[in-house]
């Protein structure tokens, strides 16, 4: 396929995948959508994946076209050494039978290999400057892959980070709007419970709220808590201790 052709191609599966980031419910469904277009685009590919960190760090594959990528992936993580940890930490897309690879990585290589497999092609996944993960293709081919192959999963590694980084961004987002919720519920509780001391005690609002504070020292519970007693027992007055 020409050049032009691959870009027309190309041009036509990010058009799939926008319509995965406007309509998937989740992050491992549309992953797992764009490893499959991946394996489908590069030619000789015998499966496609995703490697990211969880939230406890651990370096995990978060999509996979078949259970060969992921006892892969799972060797490089063991060892802590193979083409897509290194296209990770470097950078780098790097594609077996290239100069700068052979010889690296001998143990995965030999394991890797038992296991049927005889070409690889890893790319980082790059969000504004951060390194955030890494996509592969792997073949149970010999010389598999090609440069073009290698532009090609570039190109897909950039799609997926983009779609990474946005779901990171929209979780932050919820995150962020669920906690300024949680504080204005907590405004309005404390300040509902202030209006209360105030009418049944005969306090001004300072002195309402100082008899909050200092109930919620006491007993070593938070404000809102002390508050929320307050609005459930308007009529009820701390006992002093």
């Amino acid at each position: 396929m020409s050049d032009s052709g691959v870009s027309d191609e190309l041009t036509g599966v990010f058009a799939r995948m926008s319509g995965v980031l406007l309509d998937e419910a989740t992050v491992d469904s549309a992953l797992e959508t764009v490893t499959s277009l991946a394996a489908d685009t590069i030619t000789g590919s015998t499966g496609s994946g995703i490697t990211l960190v969880d939230a406890a760090g651990r370096r995990i594959t978060s999509a996979a076209t078949d259970d060969l990528v992921r006892r892969l992936d799972g060797l490089q993580y063991e060892l802590d050494e193979g083409p897509c940890l290194s296209a990770w930490r470097e950078r780098a897309v790097l594609r077996s039978g290239t100069d700068g690879v052979r010889g690296r990585w001998p143990e995965w290589t030999r394991r890797a290999r038992e296991m049927g497999l005889r070409s690889y092609l890893s790319a980082p996944l790059i969000s504004r400057d951060d390194a955030i993960g890494a996509m592969k293709v792997y073949s149970t081919t010999d010389d598999a892959f090609g440069a073009r192959d290698a532009d090609v999963l570039r190109r897909f590694a950039s799609q997926a980070a983009i779609f990474v980084a946005n779901v990171v961004t929209v979780r932050a987002t919820e995150q962020l709007s669920e906690r300024l919720k949680q504080t204005l519920r907590t405004r309005d509780l404390v300040a509902t419970a202030r209006g209360i001391v105030m009418v049944r005690d005969g306090e001004d609002s300072e002195g309402a709220f100082r008899q909050l504070a200092e109930q919620s020292q006491r007993s070593r519970r938070l404000l809102r808590d002390v508050a929320a007693e307050v609005v459930a027992s308007p009529t009820t007055a701390w006992r002093p201790r």
